[in-house]
């Protein structure tokens, strides 16, 4: 075979360094690539922009091997062991043919243990397959009703309010002051009707799980304690109506600005307050005010329950969600839930 000739010359180490690669063929020849064109790598970049400004799933899920330690490593045969003829059993001696035929027993019955496992499995996946998509379909038909009602209950509200308009026309042409009164509370109440009804919202079919749990305020007294005792230790509310008035008003004021009236600074400010603008009504008390030190509130940090951000599932809650199709987030919140419940 002849040999071509092929003239080579060693490539350019700042082209190498520039991007271009050279690599050895299989043949002991030389491959050069050529650098691809800055419009390559511009496409590439909203690719990898796309890829970084994906977002980031809500809680974070961890896998586990649940198997035993001893499980773990074990590979599936290729294929099963054949079983031993009567023939080849003649060639061992008793003792080895009992063993044998231990072997081979003890592995057909873990095979029929396993095919009976995986029918029953299999029949659990299906039978919860088949609850899911029953609930599914329950719900749409729950939300499609109420959708139904809720428009109906819109048109009912919007009829009784146009019948009441027409109603208060009448009466006012005819001149019936009577009537026009019933006509007005009429449209009154139908116009009342139909800001509840378009302001009603359907109640969601599974209400989110709050990771923060809304804090539980107890019904307040009817009548406060310390209230009480703060009345009669001022005696002047409710005798003098300009010190009434003002302690009325800066109650008013508090309340707004989201000041509790039954705690310490709600009451620490009125009694200040009415110590600054009514000094002549505590005498007594006045210099020493100016001298107590303030007391500084301490608000102890609201306590939140919040539910972990970092799920582990095993890999057979990983396997059990495969089969049924719900994606390992949905399946790592339900878990989330449980383990709140078990824990209160």
């Amino acid at each position: 075979m002849a040999l071509q000739k092929v003239e080579f010359s060693f490539p350019d180490p700042d082209n190498v360094a520039d991007g271009k690669d050279v690599k050895e063929t299989d043949n002991g020849g030389l491959e050069i690539v050529l650098e691809k064109s800055n419009n390559d790598k511009e496409a590439k970049q909203p690719a990898e922009t796309t890829k970084k400004e994906a977002k980031k799933p809500d809680i974070e899920v961890e896998v586990v091997d649940d198997r035993a330690e001893e499980d773990r490593d074990q590979r599936k045969m290729r294929d099963a062991p054949m079983d031993i003829t009567d023939e080849e059993l003649e060639d061992y001696s008793e003792r080895v043919r009992k063993r044998l035929q231990h072997f081979s027993k003890g592995y057909h019955d873990q095979r029929r243990t396993a095919e009976q496992a995986a029918k029953e499995r299999e029949e659990a996946l299906r039978y919860a397959q088949f609850i899911a998509e029953e609930n599914k379909k329950l719900k749409e038909t729950v939300a499609k009703n109420q959708e139904i009602l809720l428009e109906r209950a819109k048109k009912d509200a919007t009829g009784e309010l146009n019948a009441a308009k027409n109603k208060f026309k009448r009466a006012f042409d005819a001149g019936d002051s009577k009537a026009l009164a019933e006509a007005q509370e009429a449209v009154a109440k139908a116009t009342l009707k139909v800001e509840r009804v378009n302001e009603f919202k359907l109640p969601a079919l599974q209400e989110p799980e709050n990771n923060v749990q809304p804090e539980v305020t107890a019904p307040a007294p009817s009548v406060d304690p310390r209230a009480t005792e703060w009345q009669s230790q001022n005696k002047w509310f409710g005798d003098d109506d300009e010190m009434t008035s003002f302690a009325l008003g800066l109650h008013q004021k508090l309340v707004k600005q989201g000041v509790d009236p039954r705690s310490d600074d709600y009451y620490d400010t009125i009694n200040r307050r009415m110590r600054q603008v009514f000094p002549e009504a505590f005498p007594r008390e006045a210099d020493e005010d100016d001298e107590r030190p303030r007391r500084t509130n301490v608000v102890a940090p609201a306590t939140r329950s919040v539910a972990p951000k970092k799920i582990t599932l095993t890999r057979t809650q990983v396997a059990l969600a495969k089969r049924l199709g719900v994606p390992l987030e949905e399946y790592a919140k339900q878990v989330a839930i449980e383990l709140r419940k078990q824990n209160g």
